[in-house]
């Protein structure tokens, strides 16, 4: 289909799923369910699944994930030629899929594991299991040809991730001003933010120094990461004392920390961090959906969307499994199911 006449079609379909979509208010009807087969009846209608509990919550995970990325493969495939950004958001799930199947050779397995399907937009072969280095031939990930030692393997992972936040932000910069500028604020913040957390995270579960830091956060790759606006706020981090609210006050994430009482000792939680900036991330996601019909920045909108729908089914569903209280799941989610 024609560039114009594909867009106008998809993005009448995009908000036709978006209403339908559990989130923003909506949301609150999943955690409305007190078992699984009531959640697996308000999401998909039809024949509950005679399974265990555990399985059932593990079922309603998958299949509302492949919906959410069958849903927006569905719309990709009416362009003749889909925009760059959205197939580089795809390639998130193929390098998910390479680590799950390196992780499970590295165990020993025989069979392929589980994996996300991308149909046509997939960049690796998934197909060619277990032989890595024929999944990812020819592959922006070609050197990834084998599992790597236990020594590697933070290396490799960190390695991936920034392939794809490098791919994501080329693909921004390959489009034209007026599209670009539809979807560059959004993906800015999420690799920003991303860095940010991913600091807090090394400092305060590693105790990993500065220097240990700085390689291992995803720059855009034209400047060095001290200039890089990708990095700029996780490099204001990395050497706040954790445990000294006052010197982080006037950090431009501080909204991303946990809430501090005067008298009573603190320190940084990245785990509240995480949840926060996936809030942020949720809602601008819902706030732009709108701003700029027809264009790619609804594309990458609508692809946060899908991933938060996903969350909360997933938070619902492990809720209702392990018999969460309201109050233990609100404060798990940091109230991102209001987001």
């Amino acid at each position: 289909m024609e560039r114009a006449g594909a867009s106008c079609y998809v993005y009448a379909k995009a908000c036709g799923m978006y209403a339908r979509s559990f989130v923003g208010t909506r949301a609150r009807r999943l955690f409305e369910a007190r078992r699984l087969p009531d959640l697996w009846s308000l999401l998909f209608g039809g024949e509950v699944p005679l399974v265990p509990e555990g399985m059932l919550a593990q079922l309603i995970e998958r299949k509302s994930e492949d919906k959410a990325i069958a849903d927006f493969v569905g719309l990709l495939a009416m362009y003749d030629t889909p925009d760059p950004v959205s197939r580089a958001l795809l390639s998130f799930y193929d390098f998910a899929n390479l680590k799950a199947m390196s992780s499970a050779l590295a165990l020993g397995a025989t069979e392929r594991p589980r994996l996300v399907d991308v149909g046509s937009f997939s960049v690796i072969d998934a197909s060619r299991w277990p032989d890595l280095a024929a999944v990812t031939r020819g592959s922006p990930v070609a050197w990834y040809d084998r599992v790597p030692e236990r020594d590697e393997a933070v290396v490799w992972e960190t390695r991936l991730d920034h392939e794809y936040y490098r791919s994501l932000w080329g693909a921004l910069e390959s489009l034209p001003r007026s599209e670009r500028q539809t979807a560059e604020p959004f993906v800015g913040e999420e690799i920003s933010l991303q860095n940010a957390v991913w600091t807090l995270r090394l400092r305060a579960y590693y105790g990993l120094s500065a220097d240990e830091i700085v390689p291992l956060l995803a720059g855009s790759g034209n400047v060095p990461k001290a200039q890089d606006p990708l990095c700029r706020a996780a490099m204001d981090a990395l050497e706040t004392p954790l445990d000294s609210w006052p010197e982080w006050s006037a950090w431009r994430y501080a909204w991303l920390l946990n809430p501090h009482e005067e008298g009573v000792p603190w320190t940084v939680d990245p785990r509240w961090a995480q949840l926060a900036g996936d809030r942020r991330l949720s809602r601008l996601a819902m706030r732009s959906f709108h701003q700029n019909p027809f264009s790619v920045g609804t594309l990458v909108a609508f692809f946060r969307i899908k991933q938060l729908e996903t969350q909360m089914i997933r938070v619902a569903a492990e809720g209702i499994r392990l018999g969460l209280t309201d109050s233990q799941i609100q404060d798990f989610m940091g109230e991102s199911q209001n987001a």
